[in-house]
């Protein structure tokens, strides 16, 4: 899987943890169970254990007739486990009622299968990933509309720009310009592509956060009051997503430094930045400053798209 690969494999271990402790107390919980109210099914179980265990002992500590010894163990391992299971049925039991009970049938809780992560921790990790990236799941490239527009032009431009946030998802981070300015009117589809570029990032194993610009400003300022250090760590994120550029509070010594640190953090460190804002080029050199702007447009790392098309949500209404 890619991504962040020591983040990942941290969270499917503390998974396969978790479902060994989950499956280690449920039968725990069943053997509680028999020994109070089945005894026979019980004892038909304790004396499979015992026959196992006398058998592994013998063929571990056996310098001959080891193949006979294994042999012997299948045996009576499997005559125990017959009885075992006749015992479980007679009770209105199923035959595994004492087998491990997998999350997962086809991995076994191991988390991989042929070498590869299996599907269920891949599962696991993109819903992990969704509740805190701040990505609507919904909104998806499969759910992008271009027939909304009755104009060809509009529908061409729509076309193109989408096209490009598909090619930007599929290829990172491999892309040739890193970061992605998403430019025009409200209503557009800038947070709508956002969403549909971190959906895809997302399923394909990186890690992604979304958050908007007013709650980017809010949290330095919960974190100036909560420890008087404003400063807050951006970089972990493979993408970072600042969405609503413009709409946060203009504050003094607060704001710029903001937005500008976390450009600088971020583009030093090789990590791709997207912004969706619904200012110009002149409005953002001019509100922001020419040290964050340069970081916003450089022709090095950023590629530029002003979206010209109506709004959708007006196109809506209409309709």
């Amino acid at each position: 899987m890619s991504g962040n690969g020591y983040g990942f494999c941290k969270e499917i271990e503390n998974e396969i943890s978790r479902r060994k402790s989950r499956n280690s107390r449920v039968l725990q919980a069943r053997k509680a169970g028999l020994k109070a109210g089945h005894p026979e099914v019980y004892s038909a179980y304790r004396e499979l254990m015992e026959v196992s265990l006398d058998l592994a002992e013998k063929i571990a500590v056996s310098a001959e007739n080891t193949d006979q010894l294994k042999a012997l163990a299948e045996k009576l391992t499997a005559e125990k486990e017959t009885e075992l299971k006749a015992a479980l049925t007679a009770e209105g039991l199923p035959e595994d009622y004492l087998k491990p009970q997998y999350t997962c049938k086809i991995c076994h809780d191991t988390g991989m299968v042929d070498g590869e992560v299996c599907a269920c921790m891949r599962r696991m990790l993109i819903e992990s990933r969704f509740k805190g990236s701040g990505i609507n799941r919904e909104q998806t490239f499969k759910t992008f509309r271009h027939d909304l527009f009755s104009d060809a032009r509009d529908r061409r431009a729509s076309e193109a720009v989408c096209s490009y946030c598909i090619e930007y998802a599929e290829r990172f981070p491999e892309n040739e310009l890193p970061d992605l300015l998403l430019m025009g009117i409200p209503g557009v589809g800038k947070t709508f592509l956002l969403n549909c570029i971190g959906a895809r990032l997302l399923e394909r194993g990186y890690s992604v956060l979304k958050i908007s610009s007013y709650k980017l400003i809010e949290s330095t300022l919960d974190s100036i009051r909560n420890s008087g250090n404003g400063r807050q760590d951006m970089t972990m994120p493979d993408v970072l997503m600042i969405d609503d550029l413009g709409a946060e509070p203009m504050i003094s010594n607060i704001t710029v430094e903001t937005v500008l640190s976390i450009l600088c953090d971020r583009q030093d460190a090789g990590k791709a930045t997207l912004i969706a804002t619904n200012k110009d080029i002149d409005s953002l050199q001019e509100e922001y400053g020419q040290r964050i702007f340069s970081r916003m447009i450089s022709p090095q790392r950023v590629k530029i798209f002003t979206i010209m098309t109506p709004s959708i949500r007006t196109m809506k209404i209409k309709s």
